[in-house]
This record gives structure tokens, C-alpha cells and sequence, in this order.
């Protein structure tokens, strides 16, 4: 990981925020047990890292094994390209049945075999860096930061997936800059299936890079702890604002994939606000 010095402090600024702000959260997390997350192994991402940082026990699949694999609870796809052989059967037997599937980028293709007309990528992106927007319930519990000038970034590799969304399909995470770049601002999406849900996310969950747009953002490891109100300690180290906020928002985000209750399960007035804006996608109500 490239931005390996703010991942590993942002493990340790995430335990001592959630223990003090969301505790139940926390708790659950340090209840899981081997066997309910299960992380399909892919090209680029590395979501298997992120669970390390915080702390997740896992199991590491190859994803020829996802049709028989029993599936656990919540299923991480990291990004590689799903063409012929692509087990859509599995991923949408174990969605059906309760399960939380989680893809990042190229893995668009397995969400797009297993549940039609739901998303369909449009073009790719060059390597960039863009600011998001947090407008939904669930999109600022992912990110976990409130505080003033908080300005998350989310980095796009080289040709991630840029798309559409079909009926249903409920945007939790924007970027107006990305849509003014390429057309569509999704940046994180959900949707119920059956009895479980589904979430994908452009390009990686294990963030490669920021940039340093704003005075804030070239803040250093002080000014982050400052901001967040926690306590230094001796194993985090020296990164930039903008690097330990999208170190941190991303660690947060997968803990809360993480929890064993459903999340797309509430009428969540601000996304059908959001959703009715342009640009936005379609206003969605769930059930």
C-alpha cells in the first residue's frame, strides 16, 4: 500500500473513535468469528489488508471456489475482471439467502452477470483523485468523519469502471468532480436482493493515493488526532491530513460493512433527497 504509514495509523485512531462513538459497532466487530467474512481474491484490490488493520478475522477464497463455498456472512470481492466462468450463480444464491456482497471496481462485471440491469459500466477512468460528497445517512456513517473541513478524497485507478444504475439501485456516495470528469458520480451504491443486499464501489477500497488540494489536507498527524480528538500513541505515525482521511474513511467503511445487521433496512429520508437531484440517480423507495 502506498499510503501504508496513514493505514496503519488510521487503524489505531479507528479503534480508540469507534470504541468511544459507535461502541456497539465495535463490539460486534470484536465478536466476529472465523468464517463469516469471506474475501474473494482479486488482481488488484486488497480489501484482506484492510480487515488485518482493524482487526477482522477472514477467510481468503480463490473465486473459482465461490460457487461452492459456503459464503459466510458477508462476501468481499476485490477487483478483477469476471468474464466467461464468472460465478454468478453463487454470488446471487448467496445474496438471495441473506448474505452482503461487497465488490470494488472491476468486479462491476460479476454484479452486472448476477443481477441484470442493476449497473453497467459506461467508460473508464484515467488515474486520478476525487473529492466525494457525503450526502446520505449511511455514506457519513461509512466516512465516520464530521468535523469542519473535512474533505475526503477517493483515489480512481487507471481504467476503473465508471457506470450507470438501473431501478432500485441506491447511490450512498457521490462525487460532483467525477461527474463533471466523467459523466456519472457514483462512487459507492447499494441494493436489497432477496433477502440480502448488495454494494459496489468505484475503483479500491485499499486506497493508493491523495492529493493535496486544500491548506487542510497538507495538515500533518497532530492535526488529524486534533480534529478526530484522540490521543497519539507510540505506534502511529507521520502522514498527511489527506492522507489519514482516506485511510480512515475507508477502515471505517469496511467495519461497517462488516456488522451483522442490515443496512439498506431503514426508509432513509436523505437519500431519497439526494436522489431527486440531477445527476443523482432515480428516487428510490424501499420497502
Amino acid at each position: 500500500m502506498v499510503l501504508t504509514k496513514a493505514y496503519a495509523s488510521s487503524g489505531k485512531i479507528f479503534e480508540q473513535v469507534s470504541m468511544r462513538q459507535a461502541p456497539e459497532m465495535y463490539a460486534q466487530l470484536r465478536a466476529v468469528e472465523p468464517g463469516e467474512i469471506v474475501v474473494v481474491q482479486g488482481t488488484y484490490d486488497h480489501i484482506e489488508k484492510l480487515l488485518d488493520t482493524i482487526k477482522v478475522p477472514f477467510e481468503l477464497i480463490q473465486p473459482e471456489a465461490v460457487n461452492t463455498h459456503n459464503g459466510g456472512r458477508v462476501m468481499f470481492v476485490n477487483c478483477r475482471a469476471y468474464d466467461a466462468g464468472a460465478p454468478v450463480k453463487g454470488v446471487r444464491q448467496f445474496v438471495e439467502e441473506g448474505g452482503r456482497l461487497v465488490t470494488t471496481d472491476w468486479a462491476l462485471g460479476l454484479v452486472a452477470k448476477a443481477f441484470p440491469k442493476r449497473v453497467n459500466k459506461v467508460k473508464e477512468t484515467v488515474d486520478d483523485v476525487v473529492e466525494i460528497q457525503c450526502t446520505t445517512d449511511i455514506a457519513r456513517r461509512f466516512v465516520g468523519m464530521n468535523y469542519a473541513q473535512c474533505h475526503p478524497q477517493w483515489w480512481l485507478e487507471t481504467s476503473s469502471h465508471v457506470f450507470d444504475i438501473g431501478q432500485g439501485v441506491i447511490p450512498l456516495i457521490t462525487s460532483s468532480e467525477m461527474e463533471q470528469k466523467y459523466g456519472k458520480p457514483y462512487v459507492a451504491v447499494g441494493f436489497p436482493e432477496g433477502q440480502g443486499e448488495v454494494f459496489h464501489f468505484i475503483s479500491h477500497l485499499e486506497l493508493q493515493r491523495t492529493r493535496l488540494k486544500t491548506k487542510e489536507h497538507k495538515g500533518d498527524l497532530a492535526a488529524f488526532l486534533e480534529k478526530m480528538k484522540v490521543e497519539k500513541t507510540d505506534e502511529m505515525e507521520e502522514a498527511t491530513v489527506a492522507e489519514l482521511e482516506a485511510a480512515f474513511s475507508t477502515l471505517n467503511t469496511l467495519a461497517n460493512l462488516c456488522v451483522p445487521v442490515p443496512i439498506l433496512n431503514t426508509e432513509m429520508k436523505s437519500i431519497s433527497a439526494m436522489t431527486t437531484k440531477k445527476g443523482a440517480g432515480k428516487s428510490v423507495k424501499l420497502a
